[in-house]
């Protein structure tokens, strides 16, 4: 990313998301229900209905810690508010995109004022492709997000500052790193769907102040909703 009058080193990766996902909905039967029970009228005389085993393999934790659960969501209608003590700015641009951008959003500190690149943002990117990595369920290999988000360090000449781990954003399965680039450092949030990413980032400069930042992208983190 860059400010619109000048160009930073390097662009801001997308933001994070693969930790603790949050599963969505549990795709099989019902609270209560009984999925051997017949779906016909009574008296038809029709046999129970047949459920897939891969269906009723969705709601199994077997290998949940080496899996992301994709969210079943549209992540161009999230919404989020702008932190206290931080208004909305115009003024940057993401100029080395990883994906192809759907929307960006940025907010910088006015209390107090930060030199230049020490902003919260948030970019949506569409048109993501898992390949066959996805399962029927909606989950990809952790590994295969690894890749991918090496991939986009590697893109924008950025390097891992902390291990990535699974954790929520908006109560649904995300990424969490902190990335580092030749300007700035960035805590960042990666939201996968099936062909969307959401990436919510805060970045900071050395000449910055990270506590600001921080404490602005913490506020905006709790705000963030998504279906």
């Amino acid at each position: 990313m860059r400010e619109a009058a000048r160009v930073a080193s390097g662009a801001l990766l997308l933001a994070a998301a693969l930790a603790g996902c949050v599963p969505g909905a549990d795709p099989g039967a019902g609270p209560g229900s009984d999925p051997t029970a017949s779906t016909s009228a009574p008296g038809t005389g029709s046999t129970p209905t047949e459920i897939p085993s891969w269906l009723l393999e969705c709601g199994a934790d077997d290998g949940k810690d080496q899996e992301l659960q994709l969210a079943d969501l549209d992540l161009t209608t999230a919404t989020w508010a702008t932190p206290p003590g931080f208004e909305v700015s115009t003024s940057y641009v993401e100029d080395n995109p990883v994906e192809r951008i759907h929307s960006t959003w940025y907010a910088v500190p006015t209390d107090p004022v930060l030199p230049s690149l020490n902003v919260v943002q948030v970019v949506v990117y569409v048109d993501i492709d898992w390949g066959d990595l996805a399962d029927e369920c909606g989950r990809v290999p952790i590994a295969a997000v690894e890749e991918k988000l090496a991939r986009y360090r590697e893109q924008i000449g950025a390097e891992p500052l902390s291990e990535a781990r699974t954790t929520e954003l908006a109560g649904h399965p995300a990424i969490r790193q902190d990335i580092g680039l030749d300007r700035y450092s960035y805590a960042g949030w990666w939201l996968f769907s099936s062909d969307q990413l959401l990436h919510l980032y805060c970045q900071w400069t050395p000449d910055g102040d990270r506590e600001v930042i921080e404490r602005g992208c913490d506020d905006l983190v709790a705000s963030l909703a998504v279906g």
